[in-house]
């Protein structure tokens, strides 16, 4: 297990909803390809911060990633719901992210 990673348990065990720590710690651990966990603490994140534009889209890249095409598409689809009035910067990318998966 890398140090990140390991750091990363660490803090969201003391803080389980904190934003940043949940974010962390899904990202480490979709580098380190642990799917399961890994969308496991993205849902966390998303229940606890449910406008957290970034969380959707990388959320989305980790089903794509693991081959889930359907999971990211409705990943994707539920983050722009979520922001679409409030982060244009983030609909954008969903919306690209999505465009790009059709194209595939």
């Amino acid at each position: 297990m890398s140090d990140r990673l390991a750091a990363a348990r660490d803090y969201v065990a003391k803080k389980p909803t904190d934003r940043f720590g949940l974010y962390a710690l899904a990202m480490e651990l979709r580098k380190a390809r642990e799917w399961a966990e890994s969308f496991s603490v993205f849902e966390s994140l998303l229940t606890h911060h449910p406008d957290n534009g970034p969380g959707y889209y990388h959320y989305g890249m980790a089903r794509k990633e693991s081959g889930d095409r359907d999971g990211a598409r409705a990943t994707w689809q539920r983050g722009l719901a979520a922001v679409r009035e409030k982060d244009r910067k983030t609909s954008a990318e969903l919306e690209d992210a999505l465009a790009a998966l059709d194209d595939e």
